[in-house]
């Protein structure tokens, strides 16, 4: 008996040993180790990609925007027309420059004009006022009710979307009679709103944050699902969550830069479209002049948040390349790991049938060797041998 043990313990350690020192074990766990590295350094890549993403959305730099010179010539046109924009001008951009997010908007008071403007404020110090992205909005037969200075210097600095008539505040702000039954009649119909570009984008970056999100948990979770039909259920899920996140990030910016204009250029549109819908050609005419000439007069450029979110979108497509390249699961045996599959259910029958038609001595089992005692009192090992009952 005793080397009957001895000999169970040579074979456990043997195979001890063996099991150990088994190279496909080794570079099982060190591909699993770093799988783990890569998707770990994936999800953080994403995550910098939502936190870009946000901070470009919540920054009001979209568009910077700033006069060339501090006079506007528009040019031999109507006088009604010409007045009305010399002083949307003079009063809103000539001394300001101005800086549009999808969110908030900032007035920037250059220093040489802040005593001008406002003579109790230090003219070493500029002025910085920052509210909603409001711009009037009424219907076209509202236009000579709402279509205003005041309004507009309202909507774009109060962050209220309707007129309240018994603030004083507000009142002595922006210079509006609070007898006057008119202004009575206007705080009803005219509004403040997001511009319709605006309120668009933001449900664009509603979808495009969810998909980023999803993209990375999918990312996450993907080293601890064990079979690979699940595997590849996640990385298809994955890869498409990071495709609409790219088309969702890619619209914003080209929505983004089809009205680069759009803030600055508003109020003197209104006029020309108005004309233009009364079918007065001639203003429709002078008015199209003057916005023409205001715009030449104007210097729109990029602000940091619209290239905040170009990078952001570069990201997005190298979080997409990432999991593609990452996430690899074997061509060759797909479902292999998942018994449940019908394909591998189909293989396990198959098999067990050809192991019930092959002989009983294929599969003989190794049995341990047996022990004869002799009558000399010596232990003497004979090899068992397999017999079919």
């Amino acid at each position: 008996m005793p080397t009957q043990e001895r000999q169970n313990s040579t074979f456990n350690t043997f195979f001890k040993k063996k099991s150990s020192q088994d190279p496909s074990t080794k570079e099982s766990h060190q591909s699993v180790k770093q799988l783990k590295i890569r998707v770990a350094f994936g999800v953080i890549l994403t995550l910098i990609t939502i936190v870009l993403q946000c901070v470009a959305f919540f920054t009001p730099h979209w568009k910077e925007v700033s006069a060339k010179s501090q006079s506007l010539q528009v040019g031999s046109i109507d006088a009604l027309i010409r007045t009305e924009v010399l002083v949307y001008f003079n009063a809103v951009h000539r001394f300001t420059r101005h800086s549009y997010g999808l969110l908030h908007r900032c007035e920037y008071i250059s220093n040489n004009a802040t005593k001008l403007i406002k003579p109790n404020l230090d003219p070493n110090k500029q002025t910085k006022i920052c509210s909603k992205n409001f711009l009037p909005s009424f219907e076209d037969n509202q236009f000579d009710q709402c279509h205003s200075l005041e309004y507009y210097q309202f909507c774009s600095k109060a962050n209220e979307k309707r007129f309240n008539i018994d603030n004083d505040y507000l009142l002595a702000t922006f210079d509006i009679l609070s007898n006057s039954k008119q202004t009575r009649d206007l705080s009803s119909s005219c509004d403040c709103h997001y511009p319709e570009y605006v309120n668009a984008c933001h449900i664009l970056q509603y979808f495009a944050l969810t998909f980023l999100f999803s993209t990375s948990i999918l990312f996450g979770i993907f080293p601890f699902i064990k079979t690979s039909h699940n595997r590849l259920k996640v990385k298809c899920f994955g890869v498409l969550s990071s495709i609409l996140a790219m088309i969702f990030m890619l619209t914003i910016l080209l929505v983004a830069l089809n009205y680069f204009q759009y803030e600055p250029a508003e109020y003197v549109k209104a006029i020309e479209k108005h004309y233009h819908a009364s079918q007065i050609y001639k203003l429709s005419i002078d008015a199209k002049t003057a916005l023409n000439h205001f715009l030449s007069n104007i210097q729109v450029e990029t602000g940091y948040s619209t290239i905040i979110a170009w990078i952001a979108f570069i990201m997005s497509i190298i979080d997409g390349i990432l999991i593609m390249l990452t996430c690899k699961i074997p061509i060759d045996s797909p479902f292999i790991d998942d018994p449940n599959t019908p394909t591998n259910a189909a293989k396990s029958q198959e098999s067990q049938a050809r192991r019930s038609l092959l002989p009983d001595h294929d599969f003989a089992p190794i049995l341990p060797p047996e022990i004869v005692v002799n009558n000399s009192d010596e232990h003497t090992s004979i090899p068992r041998s397999y017999s079919k009952e």
